[in-house]
C-alpha cells in the first residue's frame, strides 16, 4: 500500500510542478500511507451545466440528466454537467524516510483529491509520449502536429469519432501516424475544447503549407486549429495536462495511443 500511494503522489507532484521553472529542487525520500477518504462538502455547489447537442449524447445517464425540451423549429439541446471542484478528498500520512537507517518519521497529513490523482495519471501519460518522441523530433525523424478542437458541446461529432477521423485523414495522405495523445480542457468560463498532438513520419510542408484535408472545421462543425510543434512538445502540452479546474462528469479527460511506434 505504501509503495502504491507513493507512486501516485509522484505523478500528482509532477502535475502540480509542470508549469513551474524546471529547477530540480532536492526532496528527501518520502512515503505515504492511507488514512481516510471524505466527501467534499463544496462539490455539489461547484457542479455547472452546459448545453449539449443531442447528436453527441453517448450514455443513458446523460439523457436522464437532460432538462431541455425542444419546441417547434428548435434544436434538441440538452445538458452536460461539469464539476469544478473535486468530489473526494483523501487524507494520507506523509513519512520521511531516513536513507541511512531506513526509519520512517511522520511529517504530517497530506490531503489529495480526485483532481490531483487524475492529473497525476495524465502527466504520466504525457511523460511517456514525450520520452518517446522528443528525441526523435530533435533528430528530425518525426514531425509533431498540434491540433485544437473548440466548443466540444456544440460539435457535429462525438470526440471518439473525431479523434479516429484525424488519424484516418493523415493516413489518407500517405503519412504514417506513429502515435497521438489528447486531453480535454474546460476553461474557467466553461469553454470545453480538446488539444491533440499527433506524431507522424517526417513531412515537409514548407512549400505547400498544411493540406486543406488536415483542417477539420467542416467535420467538427466548430473552429479547429492545426500547426507544427516547434522546439519542444512538452511545452505545448504540459499546461493543458496540468490544469485541474474542471471536468466533464461522463466523458474521459485524456487518451493516448496504445502503441507508440
Amino acid at each position: 500500500m505504501v509503495q502504491v500511494i507513493e507512486n501516485v503522489l509522484k505523478g500528482q507532484n509532477k502535475a502540480e510542478n509542470a508549469l513551474k521553472p524546471s529547477k530540480p529542487p532536492y526532496h528527501p525520500k518520502k512515503a505515504y500511507t492511507y488514512l481516510k477518504r471524505r466527501l467534499n462538502p463544496e462539490y455539489e455547489g461547484g457542479v455547472k451545466r452546459l448545453p449539449f447537442e443531442s447528436c453527441l449524447l453517448t450514455t443513458n445517464g446523460t439523457k436522464k440528466k437532460a432538462s431541455f425540451q425542444p419546441e417547434n423549429g428548435q434544436k434538441d439541446v440538452r445538458e452536460v454537467h461539469i464539476k469544478t471542484r473535486p468530489k473526494w478528498h483523501t487524507d494520507l500520512m506523509e513519512w520521511e524516510i531516513d536513507q541511512t537507517s531506513g526509519e520512517m518519521h511522520p511529517k504530517g497529513v497530506y490531503t489529495s483529491d480526485d483532481f490531483k490523482c487524475s492529473n497525476g495519471k495524465k502527466i504520466k501519460a504525457l511523460d511517456k509520449f514525450c520520452k518517446k518522441y522528443q528525441p526523435l523530433y530533435r533528430s528530425r525523424k518525426v514531425s509533431l502536429f498540434f491540433l485544437t478542437f473548440t466548443r466540444a458541446n456544440y460539435a457535429s461529432l462525438k470526440w471518439n469519432t473525431m479523434s479516429k477521423l484525424v488519424i484516418k485523414y493523415f493516413k489518407r495522405l500517405g503519412i504514417e501516424v506513429r502515435g497521438h495523445i489528447w486531453t480535454a480542457e474546460i476553461s474557467d468560463d466553461l469553454h470545453w475544447h480538446y488539444h491533440v498532438c499527433v506524431s507522424t513520419s517526417r513531412v515537409d510542408f514548407r512549400e505547400t503549407g498544411i493540406p486543406p484535408s488536415l483542417k477539420f472545421d467542416a467535420l467538427w462543425g466548430q473552429r479547429t486549429e492545426i500547426d507544427f510543434v516547434k522546439k519542444n512538445v512538452r511545452h505545448y502540452m504540459a499546461k493543458y495536462f496540468a490544469k485541474c479546474n474542471s471536468r466533464e462528469i461522463v466523458h474521459s479527460s485524456y487518451g493516448i495511443s496504445r502503441k507508440l511506434k
